[in-house]
């Protein structure tokens, strides 16, 4: 199957249908990948049963990584790269985190809208979201394309 953008929603975000992130696409589809963020500015990829590793080389594909874990406690992680943020409510056995944990605490602020990396010198170029366990009711992320907002302004 081609590679192909089906958007979905009016404004921005499109489905990219036709690529396997098992293993690393070639550099036209990268390139394709890339023009598809600058269109779309939100890329949704369904249905890739990859690893941790799988995910890296993607990324690192696409460009340089941000070198550490902007999180609280980040010795306690649960994912194999520094480069990985671990947003989940999970603890490293696999038990729940405790109400009081300051991982908890984090990941509660990460539901009021927010923009990853935005306050840094150089910001990230994007953002990977990979969903492991994915709730049958709410879990939503929801995203906002600030370009529209910034066209839409007096």
């Amino acid at each position: 199957m081609a590679l192909s953008f089906v958007p979905l929603h009016p404004v921005f975000v499109a489905e990219v249908r036709g690529v396997d992130l098992r293993t690393v696409p070639d550099a036209e589809t990268l390139q394709r990948i890339h023009l598809g963020m600058q269109q779309h500015g939100v890329l949704v990829i369904r249905d890739q049963p990859i690893d941790d590793d799988q995910q890296m080389a993607f990324a690192r594909a696409l460009g340089p990584l941000e070198p550490s874990r902007a999180v609280v406690d980040a010795h306690k992680h649960r994912l194999k790269h520094k480069e990985m943020a671990d947003i989940s409510n999970l603890d490293v056995d696999g038990s729940l985190l405790a109400a009081d944990d300051n991982r908890r605490m984090f990941n509660l602020g990460n539901r009021l809208w927010h923009s990853d990396s935005s306050f840094k010198a150089t910001p990230a170029l994007y953002s990977m979201l990979h969903a492991r366990v994915i709730p049958d009711v709410g879990g939503d992320t929801e995203f906002a394309d600030m370009r529209a907002a910034w066209d839409a302004l007096p």
